[in-house]
């Protein structure tokens, strides 16, 4: 266009450049009209070239416009157009992202932001009929509300817990219902595209989810302080059950075997080896240690 503009004021200039130089020389004259005059048509014509051709990169799409009406899409590469008449809107067809925040309520009435990013690319077929239903900033007006309404619908179908704990599938589920929202308009989102960085919940909301954890820290502390008594109980059971039929057993013993021959059983157990000086047994005899009573007897001619 610039050169179109510089063309024609060369030709004016060799048109007026005549009455300019009556004084001067008539092949001066004759000179500076032909100079203008041609760099006048060579700037014209190549300005004319020059708007005419249009080259689409690789990755993207060109909308042609014919009086700003949508003409068809062009492919990447060379292509010419009526100057003046027609231009080039260059769309990107390749993989994109997008990010956007986006607040909602949980089904328990908590307020959750998160951030939503988002790999999609557009259908180079249907290009066309993106431009001329909604423009060349479809993100705005198409990607940013999908988000916001997709993760409101999504959020309040499950508690502020669930949204932590089931993260995955809420996932999946925003996957499928923006995927399905933004194919209406031609968008489509690359599989897997939607990615949730995170869950931000009110302060109010993570101080009670710490005081939960900390109380059920305390309760399975409490649960084994608990279990460790009832087995100590159990232990003291078992053990008072064992004495007492090991009792049982010795005093049955004691009725049946006859009590004597278990008791002296049990003296010889528990003997050190050593007699002692006089015992007297059950039949009236007398056991005299007299080993004792000899070193004890004073010797003769004391």
């Amino acid at each position: 266009m610039f050169l179109v503009v510089l063309g024609v004021i060369l030709l004016i200039v060799a048109a007026v450049a005549p009455a300019q130089l009556a004084e001067g020389a008539a092949h001066a004259r004759s000179q500076v009209r032909k100079i203008c005059g041609v760099l006048g048509v060579l700037l014209l014509i190549g300005g004319v070239l020059a708007s005419s051709y249009i080259s689409v990169p690789a990755g993207y799409r060109g909308v042609l416009l014919q009086f700003g009406a949508v003409n068809g899409v062009l492919d990447e590469g060379a292509h010419f157009v009526l100057p003046f008449a027609q231009t080039v809107d260059l769309m990107e067809v390749r993989t994109q992202k997008t990010e956007a925040e986006a607040a909602a309520s949980s089904k328990d009435l908590q307020v959750v932001k998160t951030d939503v990013a988002i790999n999609f690319h557009v259908n180079p077929v249907t290009l066309g009929k993106l431009y001329r239903d909604v423009g060349p900033d479809y993100a705005d007006r198409i990607i940013s509300p999908a988000v916001q309404e997709t993760l409101k619908a999504v959020t309040a179908r499950y508690t502020a817990e669930e949204l932590i704990r089931r993260r995955e599938q809420v996932k999946t589920e925003v996957d499928d219902t923006l995927a399905a929202r933004l194919l209406a308009y031609n968008i489509i989102v690359e599989p897997n595209g939607v990615s949730l960085k995170n869950f931000d919940f009110s302060q109010e909301f993570n101080n009670a989810i710490e005081q939960k954890q900390v109380a059920q820290q305390n309760s399975e502390k409490q649960k084994y302080i608990l279990a460790q008594a009832d087995l100590e109980a159990q232990t003291a059971v078992t053990t008072a059950k064992g004495e007492a039929e090991a009792n049982r057993i010795k005093a049955q013993a004691l009725n049946t075997q006859g009590g004597q021959k278990v008791l002296a059983r049990e003296w010889i157990t528990k003997w050190d080896g050593h007699l002692p000086q006089v015992q007297t047994g059950a039949g009236g005899g007398t056991i005299i240690d007299l080993k004792s009573l000899l070193s004890d007897t004073p010797t003769k001619g004391q």
